[in-house]
């Protein structure tokens, strides 16, 4: 930002000194100030705030980074922003940083591997303290984020990946689904479909395996399982395959809520009935699941929880860089909503 002085008429970069001299203080002292040192009295303080303030004083971020080795900004990387669920993990990760004074720098790997390592590297070089990656898939994307893990502490969030010195954050995918599996039979249904992605990531393999373990003894039967991706344009695609068949299941769970939207919206524009007709439960249990029509049955993620342990775990391993890797597992929660109980 540049200071502009008609007295003097020219323009300059506003300095540490010039604030110091306008608050009458040290430079050693508004220094301290402009650095956050809590040491200050708080009346020269408020003068040097006051000042610089008014004289429009920016500091040099980099240069304070070179000294402290922080610039107090994180990175996150997710697959899709465009998926609901990764819009609130977002939201919960910038809230927790935003208490501590800290700020968030997203991007968007738009489910490509190849732009996921382009966005890492720029986060790399622009000096965040560390890194939040929702991997694209489990081991085509370990390249990029072991490549960071030289530089900057790294914490996967939600999907696992095959990665060395990464902590991880996730939630038990094996007993969310069975907290739906569970729901459905006690409501009596028999016949139960899944439909979720393929299994290129630790979420949707871990998902697929809970399902088969748990309906078909762990057998691989093609008619309970559509695959696709998770999007919403795949929900739609499994739900019209659906009604072709000759009799809908009794049931069916989706890996994911934007997976699940898009199969309701289209289940109901075919003149089908939910819940008396198809049951349907999901799997993430964004905020959108309980604004759905009719409100879905949805296993929620404690994503504030989960959240805040991947800020923890980044600070510790920038704290401790040769601490064993740790994996952080959260337990989640059905909600029952109209799509499985009228």
């Amino acid at each position: 930002m540049v200071f502009s002085d008609k007295k003097r008429g020219m323009g300059r970069k506003v300095t540490v000194r010039d604030v110091a001299a306008a608050a009458g203080v040290s430079v050693s002292t508004a220094s301290r100030v402009l650095s956050q040192n809590p040491s200050v009295n708080p009346e020269m303080a408020r003068k040097v705030i006051k000042a610089s303030a008014e004289l429009g004083y920016t500091a040099n971020v980099f240069a304070r980074a070179l000294r402290t080795r922080r610039t107090d900004s994180v990175g996150m990387v997710v697959p899709s922003i465009s998926n609901t669920y990764f819009v609130a993990v977002v939201e919960a990760v910038e809230q927790v940083l935003a208490e501590q004074g800290r700020s968030l720098i997203l991007c968007d790997a738009r489910d490509s591997v190849e732009t996921e390592a382009q966005r890492i590297e720029v986060l790399v070089q622009r000096m965040v303290d560390g890194l939040i990656v929702v991997p694209v898939t489990a081991y085509e994307s370990v390249p990029a984020i072991e490549a960071a893990g030289d530089h900057v502490p790294v914490v996967l969030f939600d999907r696992w990946a095959d990665c060395k010195r990464t902590d991880f954050v996730g939630a038990d995918n094996q007993d969310g689904v069975r907290q739906s599996i569970d729901h459905l039979r006690e409501l009596g249904a028999a016949s139960i479909v899944y439909v979720g992605a393929e299994p290129l990531t630790s979420t949707a393999y871990e998902r697929l395996k809970a399902f088969r373990d748990l309906v078909t003894d762990g057998a691989d039967e093609p008619s309970t399982t559509l695959l696709g991706t998770f999007t919403a344009e795949w929900g739609e695609r499994a739900a019209r395959e659906l009604l072709e068949r000759d009799q809908l299941p009794d049931a069916i769970v989706c890996g994911a809520d934007i997976i699940a939207f898009a199969l309701l919206s289209t289940l109901r524009n075919a003149g089908v009935n939910v819940p008396d007709d198809v049951r349907v439960a999901s799997f993430d249990g964004s905020m959108l699941s309980q604004l759905s029509v009719p409100r879905l049955t949805s296993v929620r993620q404690p994503i504030d929880a989960m959240a805040a342990e991947a800020v923890r775990l980044l600070d510790a391993r920038h704290d401790d860089a040769d601490r064993p890797a740790s994996k952080s597992i959260f337990t989640p929660t059905l909600l029952t909503g109209a799509s499985t109980t009228a």
